[in-house]
């Protein structure tokens, strides 16, 4: 059964672009030691069938593995389709991780030799994204943010799995955003906004984060600590980076 057939077997519906780019990779990957390869079709069938039966997994479709029970798998539904996540054995995290398929599939046959942990990543995002990127996190925040508005009874994983994705999406213009859940009642969401406050070197989430040392939940404490360290580093670097380069004047008055 080719790929194509697997996932029509399973009404999954792929854009021709995503689908071709697949196809295009699985043949180069062949008879080549990777540290993440896509899985065969058999492979492919089988994780999706059980993964569709656990809420948090139901609109993933798993495609690569490092061979250690660890994938990337790619959202096919809702207002995160066509983007990649991680699926972590150990912890689950499913924020996006790379914006397409084709995305991944670049920086893995540029960097076949490297780690999950080396390869760049999508998101969170910098400044350096374009209009058009900019838009589409946007779009995706706002969608997320309405499917959390609109059932405020779902479970807690769901919730959780939503919030890590709206706040890795955040793009550094909306990242303000993120301060509404430094306070969540979920301690794993507090964790998160302040790592990724941290990240983004948000430096008037300061003294919220200061407050949340100390009245935090414990994964919260922790979490605002690192934040506070990371927003400190971001600042000597921008000040070693804007400080005027000294010049010397020698003797034959010639600066150098």
């Amino acid at each position: 059964m080719s790929l194509r057939e697997v996932f029509e077997r399973l009404a999954i519906y792929l854009p021709d672009d995503t689908l071709e780019a697949l196809l295009i990779h699985s043949k180069k990957q062949k008879g080549h030691k990777v540290q993440l390869r896509l899985l065969s079709e058999q492979e492919l069938a089988e994780s999706t069938e059980w993964m569709a039966q656990i809420e948090v997994f139901k609109h993933i479709v798993p495609l690569w593995t490092d061979d250690h029970s660890n994938y990337v798998g790619l959202y096919v539904e809702g207002p995160l389709a066509y983007k990649l996540c991680y699926i972590n054995h150990e912890e689950t995290d499913l924020s996006p991780i790379y914006r397409s398929a084709a995305s991944l599939i670049a920086e893995l046959e540029q960097k076949p030799e490297l780690d999950w942990e080396e390869l760049h990543k999508d998101y969170p995002s910098n400044e350096n994204i374009s209009t058009e990127q900019l838009a589409e996190d946007i779009r995706c925040m706002h969608e997320l943010q309405a499917i959390l508005e609109k059932d405020s009874s779902m479970e807690d994983d769901v919730r959780c799995q939503l919030l890590y994705s709206l706040m890795a999406i955040t793009p550094v213009s909306e990242v303000d955003s993120l301060l509404s859940y430094v306070d969540d009642e979920d301690m794993y969401v507090q964790e998160r906004a302040c790592i990724l406050l941290g990240y983004h070197g948000y430096e008037p989430a300061t003294e919220i984060l200061k407050e949340v040392v100390k009245h935090g939940s414990p994964n919260g404490k922790l979490a605002a600590r690192k934040a506070l360290s990371m927003i400190r580093t971001k600042q000597m670097d921008k000040h070693i980076k804007n400080k005027p380069t000294s010049h010397i004047v020698n003797i034959d008055g010639i600066e150098r």
